[in-house]
């Protein structure tokens, strides 16, 4: 599934930014040393996801009943939300070109709160709500942190939290709506005698 989410990210950033295919490469790898030294003269957005965790100030509660096309319903627990956390950085030869890719990448997401449903790959397509965009802010105490735990020097980049709804809840049949309630009495004697 984060592999649709990858798919979803880099449509959305090659419309909006944009980022024609034939110019700039988008990559998923740690920015390691070792991927950094290999890459080629092509200018790269890096999305790196490094985090994954449940949303939960955006939990919903109780149970929801879905009908499918056929007709058939179905209880199930809300679908749950989970914040996956990427690092974006740019990768050119020419400091001012990172600084000028990070950039446009920047006001693409500041643009953009949400990622519209027709850059949405696979599952994602028919999961609502959409996917949600927001850059981390913090202060920047555990960036050092970061780069030397990946062994790379220390470099630009956003702190973005893309919160996925993700269908992945069992389901149980539920029966047909209720439409009527009768109450039978009986009294102490009448069951006692039966």
């Amino acid at each position: 599934m984060l592999h649709l989410l990858d798919e979803t990210l880099e449509a959305f950033l090659r419309d909006v930014v944009p980022l024609p295919a034939r110019d700039v490469d988008v990559a998923f790898e740690a920015p390691d040393g070792e991927w950094s030294a290999a890459l080629s003269s092509r200018p790269t957005v890096d999305l790196y996801l490094w985090d994954v965790r449940p949303n939960l100030a955006e939990r919903d509660y109780g149970e929801v009943i879905v009908e499918e096309e056929d007709g058939r319903r179905f209880r199930r627990d809300p679908l749950p939300r989970v914040d996956c956390r990427y690092l974006v950085t740019a990768w050119t030869s020419e400091v001012r070109d990172e600084h000028s890719l990070l950039g446009d990448v920047l006001n693409a997401l500041l643009l953009n709160p949400v990622i519209r449903a027709d850059h949405l790959r696979g599952a994602f397509s028919a999961v609502r709500p959409l996917p949600s965009l927001r850059l981390r802010s913090g202060d920047g105490s555990e960036n050092s942190d970061f780069w030397s735990a990946l062994g790379g020097q220390l470099k630009p980049g956003l702190d973005l939290v893309v919160t996925i709804t993700v269908d992945a809840a069992l389901r149980a049949a539920a029966g047909p709506p209720t439409e009527k309630v009768e109450v039978r009495t009986a009294s102490v004697g009448d069951a006692q005698r039966s």
